[in-house]
């Protein structure tokens, strides 16, 4: 068995299908389906079951050797990778993630990474933590900022300087409000929320800290998308608490912002990256700028 067929048996464990891995691998069906069958008959085991309408769903002793199989390939991948860092010139691609809230934080260190290595191509992503993590794991990312840990014997994590919130309101409203708001007077607000499409978020830690001084915050919008939530406070339609860090500088010209009496909206964010793991020079300088 060689580093070919684990390539074979990990792509078509993704796909599920015959057919679409060897498109994937760009190779005929047969050529395939006949290294497959080789790997079983070599392992002594099966590593898919078959259905009629020929998915493939792995086995116990498939999830097993697919775990074995991916280890093996990403450590044949971390070697690569550290031989080519021998040569004097460092290229390649830098592949880092943020949530939106960290946004602001992670595009400040890329640019000073840009200077550095000014051959260097970059993959940006912005997603929420549990697209993070899948990113992580998967390895298509190197390094994520996030403001949810992620608990997990694979990731190590450095935790950041908190972010604290503010109010934010239209420019043209203020609602009575000056100086700083109290918990009482935001909960009256009518407030535009920024909610994850999946796991829990900031939405949730708003939420809750109401609840915890017994008041229900007045919600008129649950929002999933920034920019669309940034232009309804804009347009007067109600306000939000974010950090400012958020705030691009043509939409801070149109909102106030206050400070929060007895802040309990303060993130902490903190980057994460993969343990165990080769990491790169422009990775390890990446993470040595936090």
């Amino acid at each position: 068995m060689d580093i070919r067929q684990l390539k074979y048996f990990v792509t078509i464990a993704q796909e599920g299908k015959i057919t679409t891995a060897a498109k994937k691998l760009h190779i005929a069906q047969p050529p395939l389906s006949r290294q497959l069958k080789q790997m079983e008959e070599e392992l002594g085991v099966v590593l898919f079951d078959r259905n009629k309408k020929k998915n493939l769903t792995l086995t116990y002793e498939g999830e097993v050797f697919l775990k074995r199989a991916k280890d093996i390939l990403h450590k044949l991948e971390d070697s690569i990778l550290e031989v080519r860092e021998l040569r004097e010139e460092v290229n390649g691609t830098l592949a880092v993630g943020s949530t939106i809230y960290c946004a602001a934080l992670l595009l400040s260190k890329v640019s000073q990474i840009r200077e550095m290595y000014p051959n260097l191509m970059f993959n940006i992503w912005e997603g929420e933590p549990v697209r993070l993590n899948e990113l992580l794991e998967s390895r298509q990312i190197d390094a994520a900022i996030t403001t949810t840990p992620f608990y997990s014997k694979n990731f190590e994590s450095k935790n950041l300087p908190d972010i604290p919130c503010k109010l934010v309101l239209p420019g043209n409203q203020s609602y009575g409000l000056s100086g700083e708001a109290g918990m009482k007077d935001i909960s009256e607000l009518p407030l535009i929320l920024l909610r994850p499409a999946h796991g829990k978020g900031i939405y949730d830690e708003v939420v809750h800290s109401f609840q915890t001084y017994g008041l229900e915050p007045t919600v008129v919008c649950e929002c999933h998308d920034s920019t669309t939530l940034l232009s309804l406070v804009t347009s007067g339609f109600g306000a939000t608490i974010l950090p400012l860090s958020m705030l691009p500088e043509h939409f801070a010209r149109h909102v106030q912002t206050l400070e929060i009496k007895d802040n309990p909206f303060i993130l902490t964010p903190s980057v994460v990256w993969r343990a165990n793991s080769f990491l790169p020079k422009p990775v390890r300088q990446f993470l040595s700028l936090f």
